[in-house]
């Protein structure tokens, strides 16, 4: 075939699974961050964050410990969209962008609930996440972008909707409640921030893997489910125009936010019901998000297909947790295993390692002694855990069929590097091939191989060695 021919068909192809070689890697700790008073403590962490080679931090705008009076049944008297009023506890955000920004790392915030008791849709409940004003969370929101917008450049509107635990109800007797809700906030909030903050990314979505099978206030919706209420379709993605989609306004997004934790599977796996996304199900939450784009139901505000951002993720460990942790070795393997799904994955941006260390155990006992996630790449104690290293440059070696080994890794922090492949032999390590990253410090290769034990060196005359990884 005339190599002229070649280059056109290259360029009319669609992109192939490697959609996303550049993906960037995120970190968050929000309750590190938040309970960390001195500035020197504070920096000396986004140090280890740019160390282990995160490019970006997330970190929430939490309504209720941000605004004033959150206690309070009624309204205070304060300008609710001024980025300046003295009411407004900016204190400890303000020192945390601050701190990221100055050691390079660019910054997501996400702007969430809970509510101040003011602003929730019953004062009298005592629940800060029941039906919190889309009205009043749209003037917060233009505040947090206003104040910010000049220092960050990724806005988020809420967190896991699709979880009682940040937006309540999540059904009642006409049916799912929620989806809906967070309708109306997306709705207010967009324009609110992209007023505040014109240039930056708005993410939508930030919902987590799973569901219940109940239907309730208090029970989970599992999240493509919850996109296609939220987005006024039926289960066969028709138009739905009656109940709660009677007045239909199609919410716009930049970027899809998502959270998809395996929990106890290997990252490669899909999840057993159609409706969940974990981290294996990465297609199938892009095939929905098409259909809805395509049906005019979600906007991509910048045109085209939507991108998704995995904005959380991480596997908690045992030790400390018996009850939700899966082994230490099994966390080091899998998270290794999740940045190569995530980087093989069309249209994936970045994926976030959620908490640096892990959470206190809680007074209590059983199950709700660990209600604090131990998905920490360190213990509480800040001791490491074996995925503390490795994270840095993760690595996965794979058969691929009978005489092939697909090798795949990345150079944390990213960066242009030369990496050697070494497989080990009776005499020591032998080199197989050199080969040049990425920008962001990717690289992969296929070589004829039966098998065996290899790793990967890179750096100048300190160089730096993955883990060890056997293929049988």
């Amino acid at each position: 075939m005339p190599l002229v021919l070649l280059i056109v068909l290259a360029l009319l192809l669609p992109a192939t699974a490697q959609a996303a070689p550049n993906a960037g890697v995120t970190i968050m700790d929000d309750q590190l961050l938040f309970n960390e008073p001195d500035t020197t403590v504070l920096d000396r962490y986004m140090s280890r964050f740019t160390w282990l080679g995160a490019d970006r931090l997330r970190v929430s705008a939490f309504w209720d410990q941000i605004a004033p009076k959150p206690g309070r049944r009624h309204k205070p008297q304060f300008d609710a969209a001024s980025p300046t009023d003295p009411a407004y506890n900016f204190a400890q955000l303000d020192k945390v962008v601050q701190s990221a920004r100055s050691h390079g790392l660019k910054v997501l915030i996400s702007i969430t609930t809970p509510a101040p008791l003011w602003a929730s849709g019953d004062p009298s409940r005592g629940d800060r996440v029941w039906k919190p004003s889309p009205a009043e969370f749209a003037l917060f929101a233009r505040a947090i972008a206003s104040r910010y917008g000049s220092q960050v450049d990724q806005f988020a509107i809420s967190n896991e909707p699709n979880q009682p635990g940040w937006l309540r109800p999540q059904s009642d007797r006409h049916g799912y409640y929620a989806p809906h809700h967070y309708r109306r906030m997306v709705n207010a909030a967009f324009p609110a921030i992209r007023g505040g903050s014109p240039r930056d990314t708005i993410v939508v979505g930030e919902l987590a893997p799973s569901g219940s099978i109940n239907r309730g206030p208090g029970s989970s919706i599992r999240p493509l489910a919850f996109l296609r209420a939220f987005s006024c379709v039926s289960r066969s993605f028709h138009k739905l125009s009656s109940g709660r989609c009677r007045g239909f306004k199609a919410p716009r997004a930049d970027v899809i936010g998502h959270h998809p934790y395996s929990f106890f599977s290997r990252p490669t796996k899909h999840s057993a019901n159609r409706d969940d996304a974990a981290i294996g199900d990465g297609r199938r939450l892009l095939g929905v998000l098409d259909r809805l784009v395509k049906r005019h139901r979600l906007i991509s505000a910048r045109g085209g297909r939507l991108d998704v951002d995995y904005t959380e993720f991480g596997y908690q460990t045992d030790p400390p947790d018996p009850y939700a942790g899966i082994s230490l070795k099994h966390q080091d393997r899998w998270l290794q295993e999740a940045a190569r799904v995530a980087w093989a994955t069309p249209r994936v941006r970045s994926i976030t390692q959620f908490r640096l260390s892990d959470g206190p155990k809680l007074p209590g006992r059983g199950f709700d002694a660990w209600r604090e996630f131990q998905t920490g790449l360190l213990f509480n104690d800040m001791r490491q855990k074996p995925s503390y290293l490795s994270f840095r440059q993760p690595f996965v070696a794979q058969q691929r069929g009978s005489r092939h080994v697909r090798l795949w890794g990345q150079v944390r922090p990213g960066g242009r590097h030369q990496v050697t492949v070494e497989r080990k032999k009776s005499g020591g390590w032998k080199k197989v091939t050199s080969l040049n990253t990425t920008r962001r410090g990717y690289w992969q290769r296929k070589i004829r191989s039966h098998g065996g034990t290899f790793r990967y060196r890179w750096g100048g005359g300190k160089k730096r060695t993955s883990d060890k990884v056997r293929v049988r």
